[in-house]
């Protein structure tokens, strides 16, 4: 979480700062402060809540200054206050520091620092970084050298951005296990978490390594290592156009996003599914490419051998979050074309244990971001025991492209709402045609299937745009239930995880409490729970276990509940047990999920919007999560 910048320039540096913030706030509004050198002194300006309250303040102060640092936070230590707020400086006003990540060992050095006199002001682990740059500069005067100092005592992952008073011509960085970009502009320079923020100045950048320093001025940079040695790297070109931040009439950005899901999935579909339309027996390409103008920036793909595919014996998913769902279609649809045994573990959960991957297991790291702290450990781990790693992100610029041995980027563009909508579907589809790739490799489905596969997931945007024709029908339906304080999902197979990821959608975005259930599980617990006043929302969709699933939800229709069913037309079946249907076309069961997840997306924000809820940014959420 948490999202650092910097500048300096010719320019005033406080709406620079401001504007690279507001491409940062998804990772974290708790808090909001900047730094800069004003004169004889650091000038400090910060406030808790959102980038607005900051704004204000700025206005109000309209500080003059071309060299800055800031910060946007998501609170882990100390609670979001105007105190606890970034940026921190010393005792002396000579340092001032903006952090993500967190200290592991920051008790025993606040313990150390108190003995030796320093004084704390802040709950936060980030003021321990201060005071001890603060007490290695003081022993000769050499800046790089109290940092370097300063980081090795340091335990855990972060990123810093630093200035000093007493060297006002320059910015330090450091990158520990994260992610910090380096911008290079005309007699200018940028930092920030996130190359987008810094991509609307320039497209000429420096990435940090891991556990690396940069010094920045305005027109030249050097890096070091954590041991003091210095690196030369040359700087790289962006490729991408910069990101503009528009609603497009739509009254939120999360509306904007569910309507852009299939262009998305047609986006990801002409980049790994390229000439289809003319040539359906065409395999599904993931070639190698380069993701910069500058070949030394890296590639992505698949990169094994059929040799190596065929030689998996066993695949581990691993994710957070709505990526955990997206992971739990992927098992189901892997483990029914290619026959391999697929798990999905929660990425926190698997490095409490000995994760039990070798040279044949293949390792799925999911994450929207590419920086999510959890998976990329999970990834490290499963790499460090011989296991092939796969990585699927909106992100090729992220830290899990720079550690997956193969990689598969979804063609989302930036999502600027907190809660995850079409960077789902897009994960989504990529397991399918990772699917059908793994699939036609090993031999486990022929040609024929694979094509008609590949024509069902071709209709796939057609269906949803008729799903996002029927919006105010939808809207209509969902705002009863609004009055709801609890809300269960259920479904079978594979909508199981559909089920998941609608309850999680309606907790991110109302704050009402849902939970998603395998409707076989209703009635081993959970249907204590039931009564009137709980909505059973079933996801229901002709197949395998569609009677099974209509059985489950006739269970708790006979316990009173309001009962709700995402259901296709025609179905003929559904209005004898469900109050409430929300329609949708037919649709093959294997790639269901695809379409059944968009109804309750829309529900969600519906009822949201109606309860006056922050549907682009949720209270105590960050998009981008980065601490274990």
């Amino acid at each position: 979480m948490c999202g650092i910048v910097g500048y300096l320039g010719n320019n005033q540096a406080t709406p620079v700062l401001l504007s690279k913030l507001r491409c940062l706030e998804y990772r974290g509004y708790d808090s909001a402060g900047v730094a800069v050198i004003e004169g004889d002194r650091l000038n400090i300006i910060k406030s808790a809540g959102k980038l607005s309250n900051l704004e204000t303040l700025l206005q109000q102060e309209r500080p003059s200054s071309t060299i800055g640092i800031g910060h946007t936070r998501w609170a882990t230590h100390g609670s979001p206050t105007n105190e606890n707020a970034h940026p921190h400086t010393d005792s002396t006003g000579t340092f001032a520091v903006v952090h993500n990540g967190i200290i592991e060992n920051y008790a025993q050095l606040r313990t150390e620092l108190i003995e030796q006199g320093y004084v704390f002001t802040t709950e936060t682990d980030t003021e321990v970084t201060v005071h001890l740059l603060s007490r290695e500069y003081e022993k000769d005067q050499d800046i790089l050298g109290a940092i370097i100092r300063t980081v090795n005592v340091m335990k855990g992952a972060f990123a810093l951005g630093i200035v000093s008073l007493k060297h006002r011509d320059r910015i330090y960085a450091v990158n520990h296990h994260y992610s910090l970009t380096v911008g290079l502009g005309e007699n200018e320079s940028f930092l920030a978490s996130d190359s987008t923020a810094v991509r609307q100045y320039t497209n000429k950048i420096v990435r940090l390594e891991q556990s690396e320093i940069a010094e920045i001025k305005t027109n030249s940079y050097r890096l070091f290592s954590f041991d003091g040695t210095e690196a030369f790297r040359e700087p790289v070109s962006l490729n991408t156009e910069p990101y503009k931040i528009d609603k497009e009439g739509f009254k939120h950005f999360l509306l904007k996003e569910i309507n852009e899901q299939p262009l998305v999935l047609r986006q990801t579909m002409s980049k790994y599914l390229p000439n289809f339309s003319s040539n359906p027996k065409a395999p599904i390409s993931f070639n190698v490419e380069r993701f910069s103008a500058d070949s030394s920036e890296g590639v992505y793909g698949v990169k094994m051998t059929d040799n190596e595919i065929k030689s998996i014996k066993r695949i581990i998913i691993v994710a957070c979050g709505t990526a955990l769902n997206a992971g739990m279609v992927g098992k189901l649809v892997i483990e029914q074309l290619c026959s391999i045994p697929v798990e999905v573990e929660i990425a926190s959960e698997i490095q409490t244990r000995n994760i039990l991957a070798d040279e044949s297991t293949l390792v799925i790291a999911v994450s929207q971001s590419g920086e999510t702290a959890d998976t990329l450990a999970a990834m490290k781990a499963a790499k460090a025991k011989g296991a092939y790693t796969l990585g699927i992100t909106n992100r090729p610029d992220s830290h899990l492209a720079q550690i997956a041995s193969n990689l598969i980027v979804t063609e989302c563009g930036i999502e600027v709402s907190v809660a995850a909508t079409k960077t789902y579907v897009a994960q989504l589809m990529c397991f399918y045609l990772l699917a059908i790739y793994l699939g036609e490799k090993r031999g486990s489905i022929s040609q024929d299937h694979a094509v008609e596969m590949k024509k069902t997931l071709h209709a796939m945007p057609a269906l949803m745009e008729q799903i996002l024709a029927r919006e105010e029908e939808y809207k209509t339906l969902s705002l009863k239930l609004a009055d709801a304080s609890d809300v269960v999902f259920i479904a079978r197979g594979v909508n199981y995880p559909t089920a998941l990821e609608g309850a999680l959608k309606l907790k991110e975005l109302s704050y009402i409490h849902a939970s998603g259930y395998a409707a076989g599980e209703l009635k081993h617990g959970p249907i204590a729970v039931l009564d009137s006043a709980v909505p059973v929302i079933t996801v229901l969709v002709p197949g395998k276990v569609y009677e099974k699933t209509l059985s489950n939800a006739q269970e708790s229709r006979a316990r009173n509940a309001r009962m709700v069913a995402v259901a296709v037309d025609g179905d003929e079946m559904a209005p004898e047990t469900f109050d409430h249907i929300f329609r949708i076309p037919p649709v093959e069961e294997l790639f269901s999920p695809l379409v059944t997840i968009v109804p309750l997306q829309l529900m969600s924000y519906f009822v949201a919007d109606y309860l006056g809820k922050d549907v682009d940014q949720p209270r105590n959420l960050a998009k981008s999560v980065t601490v274990e």
